[in-house]
């Protein structure tokens, strides 16, 4: 499994589609701004058109700086609306600034089919948390076996077995005794921690083991990065691509054909085999 890092940022998206027209920019002008040393709010300018994550820059604005969020919304067509900055002012205003945006799919469109439409979908395919350690509190059927398999992985910590079926005081498991295999997200049990061996410690049961314990990731592994790029990537195509139809393209000397789904299909298959590639390793089984 590969290296840990955050989530992919709008800019790993479009490196995915370089090429397809994602990079297209269009800027809105903010004339006689007003702002303090420091601060964030940037007043007196009109909020038409203007959304989180576009970028900003003018004098006295650090560099690097976006919208973080609309403060006031300013009346139709007039000047008194206010905005938020995601970083610290380098200077005081008034001062012309210039907001600049993607113009075909924005920064937020990206965040937004990331957070809310690709990563649910990867957690439950994956029945994983890749974006935080959580605790789970789980119900098994014992088999009689040595081994008991848990629904999420990796385990980052048993916290304590019992069964349901009698006085948990008197037949409690301790966690130490249990081998945890934290990436396959198994339990292997001995009678006790002095064990040199392995006993079939999970009693036949329905829903007789209760497990709780904490399972995920504390920040997102490579491969999984470079699968939300593809599947968000795949998603820009798919609206981009759902707005032109299907159909021949043709000129002197040139044709193309876009099929009956439209654009991008090739490649938006492409796009999907890959990510699910990536994600084929932190696929498990048993209910969600």
């Amino acid at each position: 499994m590969g290296m840990s890092l955050g989530l992919p940022t709008p800019d790993d998206i479009r490196a995915r589609i370089e090429g397809y027209g994602f990079d297209a920019q269009a800027a809105i002008s903010l004339p006689n701004a007003t702002f303090s040393l420091g601060g964030v709010n940037v007043g007196g300018v009109n909020t038409k058109g203007i959304r989180p994550y576009m970028m900003v820059t003018g004098t006295g604005i650090a560099q690097g700086t976006r919208v973080a969020s609309i403060l006031t919304p300013s009346d139709p067509g007039q000047s008194n609306g206010t905005i938020v900055l995601d970083t610290p002012t380098s200077g005081a205003g008034p001062a012309t600034l210039t907001i600049t945006y993607y113009s075909v799919k924005s920064d937020e469109w990206l965040i937004n089919t990331r957070d809310n439409m690709v990563m649910p979908l990867v957690n439950r395919w994956t029945r994983q948390s890749f974006t935080q350690i959580k605790t789970y509190t789980e119900f098994y059927d014992g088999t009689g076996d040595v081994i008991l398999i848990l629904r999420k992985r990796p385990i980052v910590a048993l916290l304590s077995i019992s069964y349901t079926n009698v006085n948990t005081n008197l037949y409690y498991l301790t966690p130490t005794a249990v081998l945890t295999m934290a990436d396959e997200g198994i339990l292997k049990a001995k009678s006790n921690f002095n064990d040199s061996s392995y006993i079939p410690i999970f009693y036949r049961g329905q829903k007789n083991i209760q497990v709780i314990y904490q399972a995920g990731y504390a920040s997102i592994p490579g491969d999984i990065n470079e699968a939300l790029c593809c599947m968000v990537a795949e998603q820009a195509l798919a609206s981009a691509g759902s707005k032109t139809g299907g159909g021949d393209l043709s000129g002197e000397g040139y044709s193309r054909s876009f099929g009956k789904s439209g654009k991008y299909t090739h490649e938006r298959r492409r796009l999907a085999r890959e990510g699910m590639a990536l994600l084929k390793s932190y696929m498990t089984g048993g209910a969600g």
